[in-house]
């Protein structure tokens, strides 16, 4: 991707881009003083100044999910919270929940003049002690007996376009080549031109969107080379979101950016610092994702780890012009690959 803006996804890009809260006030309500009729008109007035999204408009599509996952104000810094657990799957077997994850992003959009949203994001995640809920710097593996070495997730820039249509060839990062992935327009999934369209529903006062994605992209860790740590020459992948928000922020024409809470679901290959190999199974990941006001929102243990070993995650800047990084890429630039 030569400024990555080709690409509607950026694996974590989707996950962590969702945070976003509330900068503004809700429309006024009629005031108690009002005759009946005031207070009809001032409902009306209401009504009237409630957007109504056409879900199967592409441009109305991203409109909403930028507004409930990030901001439509150009470089308007957001900061979003993940947390739950990895488990281990193996052929005919339960999963197993093997640790924690728990970590944050912050970062901007910036509108472009197609309407399209580019993304700019960074982003930690710190792997936990299933007891304790202490982060861990290495890992008792189950399967192998052995004990490796844990390497926190840390990216320095997750970056794309998200654009009117998706890609079906959409490169993701500099050196990942071609990602193949099904579309999550499942209401529009008849449709050549490949339309941004999500599965929206409301429910009373909630609306919730999907943004999912089922893909194969050939691996950075080369399985001759990376022997240990690559699980093949393809990386499948399965990454399911989820967001809810309030309908009326939502369609509240006045505010630029809503709260909003949510889950992620991943179905993933081993992770390189396992040193599983060509182990059969995989793993499943479930998190609860939410928007902050601020990092200061975090947990005490997760700040205070990210201030000693990752300061930089906590600053409101970024490199436009640096290239996209998956945690792939940062192994291979932080590891030689492990004896056989």
């Amino acid at each position: 991707m030569p400024h990555q803006f080709d690409s509607p996804f950026s694996r974590r890009n989707i996950l962590l881009g969702g945070a976003a809260l509330a900068a503004a006030s809700a429309l006024p309500g009629c005031g108690q003083g009002q005759d009946q009729n005031q207070a009809e008109d001032g409902g009306q007035d209401q009504a009237q100044d409630r957007i109504d999204y056409d879900w199967m408009n592409p441009m109305d599509n991203l409109e909403a999910y930028f507004k409930l996952t990030n901001s439509l104000k150009d470089r308007d810094w957001v900061h979003g919270w993940y947390s739950g657990l990895v488990f281990g799957m193996l052929p005919n077997n339960t999963p197993d929940a093997l640790f924690g994850l728990e970590g944050f992003g912050l970062g901007y959009t910036v509108r472009q003049e197609n309407g399209a949203f580019a993304s700019f994001w960074k982003e930690v995640g710190f792997y936990k002690d299933l007891r304790t809920n202490e982060i861990i710097e290495t890992w008792d593996n189950p399967y192998t007996g052995e004990t490796n070495k844990v390497m926190h997730i840390h990216n320095r820039m997750v970056k794309g376009v998200f654009g009117p249509n998706f890609r079906s060839q959409a490169p993701v990062g500099d050196q990942t080549g071609e990602m193949f992935f099904k579309f999550p327009n499942y209401r529009a999934s008849d449709d050549p031109s490949n339309p941004f369209v999500l599965n929206w529903q409301t429910s009373g006062d909630q609306t919730s969107v999907w943004l999912d994605f089922r893909g194969v992209v050939p691996n950075l860790l080369d399985p001759e080379v990376w022997v240990r740590e690559s699980t093949g020459e393809l990386l499948p992948v399965c990454e399911m979101f989820e967001y809810v928000c309030d309908d009326d922020d939502l369609r509240n024409p006045s505010l630029d950016r809503v709260k909003h809470s949510g889950s992620w679901i991943r179905l993933a290959p081993w992770l390189p610092w396992q040193m599983m190999g060509r182990h059969e199974g995989r793993l499943f990941y479930r998190c609860t994702t939410r928007g902050l006001g601020s990092l200061d929102e975090l947990p005490a243990n997760i700040l205070a780890y990210a201030e000693q070993n990752y300061p930089e995650y906590l600053v409101n800047e970024l490199d436009e012009d640096m290239p996209s990084e998956s945690s792939f890429e940062v192994y291979m630039k932080e590891n030689e690959p492990a004896p056989t």
